[in-house]
């Protein structure tokens, strides 16, 4: 039998041919496969990471797309001494190699400024009020003095003008003026009248003549819409008392206690809530 006979007639000629043929589909497979992953991964091609810190991520994504790579935000930070808005931290770390079409991890600053309560420094000295606001990330823009029954301590503080209270929220970094009492006044001041007025009402009057609020008691836990007023104070309105006098006040949301004579008023009981 010819060469040429046992390829074409003979089962062993049939058989070895159709494993060649198999053979070199699998070769061709497998080369073919590794070409493709080769391809796809961009092997061997690797770029270099730039440095994006302090940078915005609207300028990271331009300097990132330049080199194949993409920025992907994972967490937000607040950091006082950085911009607001710009890269602090970034994976992976700046000139690193990665291969290209990969995100670069970033957290970001914060773009808004971290506010912090007030810290309750009423009836405070001036240097631990000053030490508690420090700690609290809040500053003190100056130290003011009025007249008050107790010396040197803090009896209200300022921030933009207004009078805040403890617990407002005060962008931290931000600084505040303390109001200072110098003791009592040697002016003889007539109280002002306060019935009828809101806390914050009454805080103005107080302040504006030359008064502090003291205590503030409430009668009765307030509904949704309802309004506290004033139904009581003590000193009295119309007295003559020293500049930097304390007046306590009673808040109700009962407007008929209003028709009453703060005389006939009873005092504080047992179910009222001191703040």
């Amino acid at each position: 039998m010819t060469w040429k006979n046992f390829w074409k007639k003979s089962l062993g000629g049939f058989v070895i041919k159709n494993i060649a043929v198999a053979l070199v589909l699998f070769v061709l497979i497998v080369v073919g496969t590794f070409w493709g992953i080769n391809k796809y991964t961009q092997h061997g091609v690797v770029e270099a990471v730039p440095d994006l810190r302090g940078a915005y991520v609207e300028e990271a994504q331009i300097i990132l797309s330049r080199q194949g790579l993409y920025p992907q935000v994972v967490d937000s930070v607040y950091v006082r001494d950085k911009r607001l808005g710009t890269i602090i931290e970034q994976t992976p770390q700046p000139n690193a190699t990665m291969k290209r079409n990969r995100p670069v991890y970033l957290i970001i600053n914060s773009r808004e400024v971290r506010k912090v309560p007030l810290p309750e420094i009423n009836d405070y000295s001036s240097r631990q009020a000053a030490a508690m606001l420090q700690a609290s990330g809040i500053g003190v823009e100056s130290i003011e003095y009025a007249p008050s029954e107790y010396k040197d301590l803090v009896i209200d503080i300022k921030y933009k003008g207004e009078s805040i209270r403890p617990g407002t929220p005060v962008p931290e970094g931000e600084a505040v003026v303390l109001i200072v009492g110098r003791g009592l006044g040697t002016e003889e001041v007539v109280i002002p009248k306060l019935k009828g007025m809101t806390l914050e009402e009454a805080r103005y009057e107080v302040v504006s003549s030359s008064f502090i609020l003291g205590a503030t008691y409430y009668d009765r836990q307030t509904g949704d819409g309802e309004t506290y007023i004033i139904y009581r104070q003590e000193p009295p309105d119309g007295k003559i008392a020293p500049s930097g006098t304390k007046i306590d006040v009673w808040f109700t949301t009962d407007y008929s206690l209003l028709e009453s004579d703060d005389k006939d008023t009873i005092s504080t009981s047992q179910d009222e809530e001191f703040f």
